[in-house]
């Protein structure tokens, strides 16, 4: 408002405008006061965090091996192509030496990769007329050259591989076949090939699934992709040996159903997230990261006694987990009853500040899922696992940008499922791919240049 039109209020229309402005201020000054939510005290993830510039001082940790580090080299393998190299001519007198017979005095051993090129196979197809009684035979294509192949089982583990687990999206995937290859495929034909393979590892995706629900303790997490400029979810459902993975448009409980079926689990890990609660469950073990962290923040805006309390504890028992096997039984039952005695006493507390106060509210609630994991050792005090499950899909949503189909999601996860299981089996992924989806053809021309 301008001067001509404050003079021409009233003192009432004056005050009240004075005291909404000093509202207004006294808000902004709060919000102003309270500190900075980081990936240390809030859910915001380490990539969106500030970084500040590392200072290198004297007393920095110097780079390089450290004092006493024994140095190894390359241990020599048997190799393919062995060169001779042989003296021929006396370099000092000019004298031939080729009927000499030589001393060995050393090897260089280098391993490289020869030039890659396609091997085009082509299979003829036979009939005969049997003499003896007439019948006509036809012989069978060799698995791996049917008719409606045209790219082989290597071919086809390269692609899946470098789209799914190294990210290539088809322009660069085509690229590096054609570069690297020497192999022209066209974008269409990739799409092909990757749907093809979502078709073959379907069975065992199916498996996995089976092997997911069957488990006592699973754990469950969920995160934002984009599917043809829609906003859609892609869910996990893990345990330490699998992990199963669905996209779908809804985030609600009935996600979670749908993958579930029949099946209760006995214990279900998970953040606080209300469709994750839902979840069909003999008990629940809620992340402790989670709430370390939100922890944190109290501590950080309200140097709250309360939080500080609440996350030493929670740490504390963390810890006490960890001496499950070291401590006797007895004495091990008994620091737990001293935690549960000391949580049910901070949730007893007078708290007095408002983001303290609502987090001793949620403790409140979920009073008997802090701690079921110093009941079970099978149980993970975190949700930790289904994030690190999820991390590789994170990776291929930012460089890819999402999906163009409904069927290139679910594809993704179908594939995506195989292969995070197959590496918390220990397996390689490539040679685990190449299994499913069929070994490369033995026929190689023997005559084929180097």
């Amino acid at each position: 408002m301008i001067r001509e039109e404050l003079e021409r209020l009233s003192p009432t229309e004056l005050i009240e405008i004075i005291l909404r402005l000093q509202e207004r201020v006294a808000s902004l000054e709060a919000q102003l006061a309270k500190p900075e939510k980081t990936s240390r005290n809030s859910s915001v993830p380490p990539s969106k965090s500030y970084k500040p510039n590392r200072k290198r001082s004297g007393g920095a940790k110097p780079r390089g091996p450290k004092p006493g580090h024994v140095g190894r080299s390359r241990t020599h393998q048997t190799p393919d192509v062995v060169i001779e190299c042989r003296p021929t001519v006396c370099a000092q007198c000019g004298h031939d030496l080729t009927q000499v017979e030589p001393a060995s005095i050393g090897t260089s051993q280098v391993v490289d990769i020869p030039p890659i090129e396609p091997i085009v196979v082509e299979a003829h197809r036979f009939s005969a007329t049997c003499p003896s009684c007439g019948h006509e035979q036809a012989a069978d294509y060799p698995a791996g050259l049917e008719p409606q192949r045209v790219f082989g089982p290597q071919v086809e583990t390269l692609v899946t591989y470098f789209h799914h687990v190294h990210h290539l999206s088809y322009e660069r995937l085509e690229q590096v076949l054609k570069e690297v290859f020497g192999l022209e495929i066209s974008q269409g034909a990739l799409d092909n090939i990757l749907q093809r393979t979502a078709l073959r590892l379907e069975p065992q995706a199916e498996a996995i699934h089976q092997t997911v629900q069957s488990s006592r303790v699973i754990g469950s997490d969920e995160t934002g992709v984009r599917m043809d400029g829609q906003n859609y979810w892609q869910w996990v459902f893990q345990t330490p040996q699998a992990s199963y993975y669905v996209i779908d448009k809804s985030r609600s409980t009935q996600v979670i159903i749908e993958v579930m079926k029949e099946a209760v689990p006995e214990v279900w890990v998970s953040d606080l997230f209300i469709a994750q609660q839902k979840a069909p469950a003999c008990k629940r073990q809620i992340c402790h990261a989670h709430q370390l962290r939100d922890l944190q923040y109290a501590i950080d805006a309200e140097r709250s006694a309360f939080a500080y309390q609440m996350q030493q504890l929670l740490l504390r028992s963390q810890r006490m987990n960890k001496y499950r096997d070291t401590l006797p039984a007895d004495v091990f039952q008994q620091q737990v009853r001293t935690i549960e005695q000391a949580c049910d006493a901070l949730l007893g507390m007078d708290v007095r500040t408002e983001i303290a106060r609502r987090l001793q509210k949620r403790y409140v609630k979920h009073r008997e899922h802090l701690f079921v994991f110093l009941y079970d050792p099978e149980v993970p005090f975190d949700n930790n696992g289904s994030e690190r499950a999820l991390r590789n899909s994170v990776v291929h949503r930012k460089v890819l940008a999402g999906f163009r189909s409904e069927w290139g999601a679910s594809a993704f996860a179908t594939v995506t499922t195989v292969i995070e299981t197959a590496r918390k089996a220990g397996c390689r992924i490539f040679e685990a791919l190449r299994a499913l989806l069929g070994p490369p053809m033995p026929f190689a021309p023997a005559n084929r240049s180097p």
